[in-house]
This record gives structure tokens, C-alpha cells and sequence, in this order.
């Protein structure tokens, strides 16, 4: 069974971020970036029980070869993106995630 997979804004505009980042002519790693991120999403579609709960019901699958993680929901038959977040953040920046 395959889940549906939702980014929710705050997500879209952190991957977007990202995208922008790697995509600068000196870095040229866009591309790799947004496959690596695929590589992830087919994951969590398929098993989105994989990854292991960071807080609450939400859960972390971090990146390969770049340094995110993305945080999700699981619900019923869909997974819900709450943020593509840098692992080099200071952790208490994710704290709106969990409504704090």
C-alpha cells in the first residue's frame, strides 16, 4: 500500500530553500539534491513507520548526503510533510513543529 505524501507550506518553502542553495553555479548539486529527496519520499510513501518518532507522533527521516531531515505526520493513508529541516539548526527551531 502506498501512502500519499503532502508537504505542507512551511516544507515546500524549506525545500525550495535548499533546492536554491545546491542549485548555485559553484555547488551544481541541485539536481542530486531533489533525487535524494525522491529517494526519501519513496521510502516514507511505502513505510512510513520506518523512520522513528522524534516527538510525539511526528517522525524523522533524514537525507543521505545532505544535511536534512524531513518531519512528518502519519495520517490514516497519508503522510503530511511538516518541515524539510537543516540538521545544523539550533533543534529548538523546530519547536513551532510541536506547537510550542
Amino acid at each position: 500500500m502506498s501512502f500519499t505524501l503532502i508537504f505542507k507550506p512551511l516544507a515546500e518553502a524549506e525545500v525550495a530553500e535548499a533546492f536554491a542553495w545546491y542549485s548555485q553555479p559553484d555547488i551544481g548539486m541541485g539536481s542530486e539534491f531533489l533525487d535524494e529527496l525522491g529517494r526519501i519520499e519513496r521510502f516514507i510513501r511505502f513505510n512510513p513507520l520506518l523512520y522513528p518518532r522524534v516527538e510525539d507522533d511526528i517522525r524523522r527521516a533524514s537525507l543521505r548526503r545532505f544535511p536534512y531531515s524531513l518531519f512528518y505526520l502519519i495520517d490514516e493513508n497519508q503522510v503530511q510533510v511538516l518541515s524539510c529541516f537543516h540538521q545544523h539548526r539550533d533543534p529548538t527551531d523546530r519547536a513551532h513543529l510541536l506547537g510550542k
